[in-house]
């Protein structure tokens, strides 16, 4: 036998025996082909860390907030800047922290995942940044006083249609494809529910291009529409970060993987949260709107935060004392759309948009007797909203909270 046949042989056994493979196994072997950004030079240079990060930004109490009582988010905030100016200088927080971080677990509820680091949210905060920094993706919103972090739109080159003639032509030159998408990630860090810990929530938005005729059926152009979130890229970019965070390779992808109800074998560092069959229960009179929700504050807080991120929510502040988001929002409903999905409810990125005010809201909860949360929504002097708008808000986060 020659020995260009012998090692031909060999080959297409060796591709034989990784193809008999189940795909667990296969990543075992094989990088992440899943996401495969291409690294914006402009990162290095705009992602650097503000130079006044200090504890206040993060330090949110973690009591229950009374029923009664009323805010508007000016006081908050100027209350905010007076706090942060006696924190400057009392203790200023070195942002040369660590290079890596302590304690990385995932919690879960149903299908829904993140991160509990045993740390305080001023020191993970540089590390979110330091992240997408070494992933080269730019961002368009880094706030440490809410503890959002959006990246810009970028295209997946995973998702270009792979086929021999492609692939031939991307060798040559790899810029002439494009996948007709696009992928936006936003993390929000909050406080955890004990004392020095941190949760970290992460959550993929897609854009997807269509091609459209004018009225004379001329001229195609295209049009960018909003797309289903992917969990599998969710997942994928959870991944990364928490590799980056220190954790084992073999054990983030077992974690991540780990089916829910069956986590006896990553138990150790896998929290499953209280989670509870009933859903809420969104009521809407002509007099008010209100979602009760049938888990105590702390897992209520988490979830609707999580809503709010899913849903595309402008979320200007918040304050966990007294249970408040800031949101910003666009009614789309003032003028009629075609569409009424929950993607296009939102609407914050159309140009029919861009000329009206966006009105700015409290979400608010509340812990009733029993361990419920109600939710309600306030206009931005803090007095009960009781336009149907309250409703439109509490019916995207029901619709999310699913």
């Amino acid at each position: 036998m020659s020995s260009s046949r012998a090692h031909f042989l060999l080959v297409y056994g060796l591709l034989l025996g990784l193809a008999g493979c189940s795909s667990t196994q296969l990543d075992q072997y094989l990088p992440d082909q899943r996401l495969q950004y291409q690294k914006q030079t402009e990162a290095r240079e705009n992602l650097e860390l503000p130079p006044d990060l200090t504890a206040v930004n993060f330090d949110d109490a973690l009591d229950i907030p009374a029923a009664n009582g009323t805010a508007t988010y000016s006081n908050y905030t100027s209350g905010r800047a007076q706090q942060t100016t006696a924190s400057a200088q009392s203790s200023p927080i070195n942002s040369a922290v660590l290079p890596m971080v302590a304690g990385v677990t995932l919690a879960r509820s149903g299908d829904k995942r993140w991160l509990v680091i045993q740390a305080s949210p001023q020191r993970v905060w540089p590390q979110l940044i330091t992240f997408w920094r070494q992933q080269g993706i730019l961002l368009l919103e880094q706030s440490p006083t809410t503890g959002i972090i959006k990246t810009d739109w970028i295209e997946n080159r995973a998702d270009i249609q792979k086929d021999m003639v492609t692939n031939l032509f991307r060798k040559v030159v790899d810029g002439m494809y494009s996948s007709g998408t696009r992928d936006q990630y936003r993390v929000r860090l909050d406080t955890g529910n004990t004392p020095e810990t941190s949760e970290i929530f992460l959550t993929h938005h897609g854009m997807q291009e269509r091609l459209v005729n004018n009225a004379l059926g001329q001229d195609t152009n295209s049009i960018w529409e909003p797309s289903a979130s992917d969990p599998d890229k969710e997942v994928a970019m959870m991944r990364r970060l928490m590799l980056h965070l220190g954790v084992n390779d073999q054990r983030a992808r077992q974690l991540l993987t780990a089916a829910p109800g069956n986590e006896a074998a990553a138990a150790s560092e896998l929290t499953t949260a209280p989670s509870s069959r009933s859903k809420a229960q969104l009521t809407v009179t002509n007099e008010r709107a209100e979602l009760l929700m049938p888990q105590p504050f702390a897992d209520a807080w988490r979830r609707v935060g999580l809503a709010l991120d899913r849903t595309g929510f402008a979320v200007a502040d918040r304050d966990r004392s007294k249970g408040i988001f800031f949101v910003r929002y666009d009614d789309p409903n003032r003028e009629p759309m075609a569409n009424t999905g929950l993607t296009s409810r939102l609407a914050f990125w159309k140009e029919t948009n861009k000329d009206r005010k966006v009105e700015q809201y409290q979400v608010r909860l509340v812990e009733q007797q029993g361990g419920a949360t109600r939710v309600t929504v306030h206009d931005a002097n803090g007095a009960a909203d009781t336009t149907t708008t309250a409703g439109r808000i509490l019916g995207l986060v029901e619709e999310a909270l699913r």
